[in-house]
């Protein structure tokens, strides 16, 4: 079904889903919350050693480029994101981010977005483009859970 025609809380849906299913192909125990505990969509656990972790996924479906809408308090977040990207052909691709990452790099774009439109509003939303986050690419390290 061509992007334009799923409702975003199902890309959302099966961002999420795609996340916990790639978790327990390694193994992991993965969890979604559906909603049901704020900032957080996935609790993960490494049942080898007892690690766990909680997970905000943020996905698109089929643009070309793509920008992730992030949330403005991300200043404040310590979960790992994972970014999901669902391509026009149904392909998908992972980029599993620190907070701390994706923080400085929606700050450095909403900067850097200010400094070419100087007449847009001071305002901004938080967004990450996904060529910015090309050296994150299944970096499933970054959840330390290994």
């Amino acid at each position: 079904m061509p992007s334009s025609h799923l409702d975003k809380t199902l890309v959302g849906l099966a961002g999420e889903f795609l996340v916990a299913g790639h978790l327990c192909l390694k193994g992991y125990v993965a969890s979604l919350t559906l909603k049901n505990y704020p900032g957080v969509d996935i609790f993960c656990l490494n049942p080898r050693n007892g690690r766990q972790v909680a997970i905000q996924v943020k996905t698109i479906h089929g643009h070309r480029g793509g920008e992730y809408f992030v949330p403005e308090n991300v200043d404040t977040l310590v979960c790992p994101f994972v970014f999901v990207f669902i391509g026009p052909d149904e392909s998908v691709e992972f980029f599993v981010v620190p907070a701390e990452r994706v923080a400085h790099i929606s700050a450095q774009e909403r900067d850097d977005y200010l400094r070419a439109h100087p007449k847009a509003k001071r305002e901004q939303p938080r967004m990450i483009r996904k060529n910015s986050l090309l050296d994150y690419k299944d970096r499933w390290d970054l959840l330390g859970l290994e």
